[in-house]
């Protein structure tokens, strides 16, 4: 296995720890609302979706193009949904429904967060881009399929359990209205700023 394909995918975790990506924002905001412990099934709904996705991205990788039809959609969808999510996290955080937000953000679970993972086209472009480069690396087939899932889910889960912790945080100064406000249009600003740019790469 090449170190180089390691500090690769190593790097590809620091940097899902401190992005604001979808399922981060997620589990964010419902710790705000619920508390990180109801963010388990949550969680494991999303790493079960996301190793899913490696198995069928790594079995189909030589069939896939990322400029192709299939690709362009896939983009697409997943601006286009990381778009969304920005825009309710901050329509929450602006309106008057923050007062009450505990009824204005649905409990989530283990089904929400396998199928958030299907629906995030940018989450299968980018599995299908680290299979597609570092498959063979790490002995090709199902076992270096499950060897790239078992590295990428585990740092994608540790970066969810952190950001569950700052809604954790968040959550303890809900008797701020200004504070929640304030958190929730950082949040949803930062998943903005986060979708353009990858929109624009994309383009």
């Amino acid at each position: 296995m090449p170190w180089e394909s390691l500090l690769y995918l190593l790097a590809l975790l620091c940097a899902g720890l401190i992005t604001p990506g979808p399922n981060n924002i997620t589990c964010t905001v419902h710790a705000v609302v619920y508390g990180k412990k109801s963010n388990i099934p949550l969680i494991a709904g999303m790493a079960l979706g996301f190793i899913s996705i490696h198995v069928f991205c790594g079995l189909a990788v030589d069939s896939f193009d990322e400029d192709s039809q299939i690709g362009v959609a896939m983009n697409i969808i997943g601006s286009v949904f990381m778009f969304l999510i920005a825009f309710g996290i901050l329509f929450l955080g602006r309106s008057n429904r923050i007062q009450s937000f505990p009824d204005a953000v649905p409990r989530l679970g283990f089904k929400t967060g396998v199928l958030m993972q299907y629906v995030n086209g940018k989450e299968w472009a980018m599995v299908f881009m680290i299979m597609s480069k570092f498959l063979s690396d790490f002995g090709g087939g199902i076992i270096g399929i499950l060897t790239i899932a078992s590295i990428t889910t585990s740092g994608g889960i540790v970066a969810m359990f952190v950001w569950s912790h700052l809604g954790e945080k968040i959550k303890s100064k809900t008797d701020e209205p200004g504070f929640v406000k304030n958190a929730f249009t950082v949040l949803g600003s930062l998943l903005f700023i986060l979708a353009v740019l990858i929109s624009v790469r994309g383009l």
